[in-house]
């Protein structure tokens, strides 16, 4: 691993161990972005992912970071392809997420230090993830292989890889998760329910402290 990306890898790894939570926002287009962000911010969720698959994503992306400022670690998911890694780096991208192991990814960031929590589900894919230089890995789709008894068996053999679970997590599970040993959880729709559509803030906040206040507790 070059010795950028190692600098990078524990600088993000030192980022999301202070909140033990990625924000993922993903939705038909980024209108509220920028507000739902801003109410994650407030309430200590520090580290927010936008995901490709919404349109505009790149560009709320150098928004939210101009918004929120350094304090903020704003990145990319869904990164799929070589070219996905160059736009979101050119974006400003501080991290890139990806839903399968994707060792093309893994390269190309590489060459640009930027880390790379990479999706994996099996233990071989995971290990795989971590051996290629992933800061992190996501485990996808957690709640339907076992949810966080599966993290346990998995940390069992693993123990040094960050695992953050991801596909399913529900807020009233993420003490079992942090519990289980994951390092971090990321959250999409539990967490941004109706305000990525124009919803209740006040509601998202609510779910943002309840879920600051749980990860806390492992930090």
């Amino acid at each position: 691993m070059r010795p950028m990306l190692r600098k990078q890898n524990i600088r993000f790894r030192e980022r999301l161990g202070t909140s033990k939570v990625i924000a993922i926002l993903r939705a038909d287009d980024t209108t509220y972005f920028p507000d739902v962000a801003q109410v994650l911010y407030e309430c200590g969720v520090r580290v927010i992912e936008a995901a490709l698959t919404t349109p505009g994503a790149l560009d709320a992306i150098g928004a939210m970071r101009l918004e929120l400022g350094a304090d903020a670690m704003i990145g990319a998911g869904s990164v799929r392809t070589q070219s996905d890694v160059d736009d979101c780096v050119t974006a400003g991208a501080e991290f890139l997420v990806t839903a399968t192991y994707a060792p093309k990814v893994l390269d190309r960031a590489q060459a640009y230090g930027v880390p790379v929590v990479c999706g994996a589900l099996t233990p071989t894919e995971i290990d795989s993830a971590w051996r290629r230089g992933a800061a992190a890995v996501t485990v996808f789709p957690v709640a339907q292989v076992g949810g966080p008894d599966y993290i346990d068996a998995v940390r069992a053999p693993l123990p040094e890889i960050p695992l953050v679970p991801t596909g399913g997590v529900r807020l009233s599970d993420v003490d079992a998760y942090l519990g289980a040993g994951a390092f971090a959880v990321a959250a999409a729709s539990p967490l941004t329910g109706d305000a990525l559509c124009g919803g209740r803030l006040d509601e998202l906040a609510k779910r943002a402290d309840e879920l600051v206040a749980t990860a806390g507790k492992y930090v």
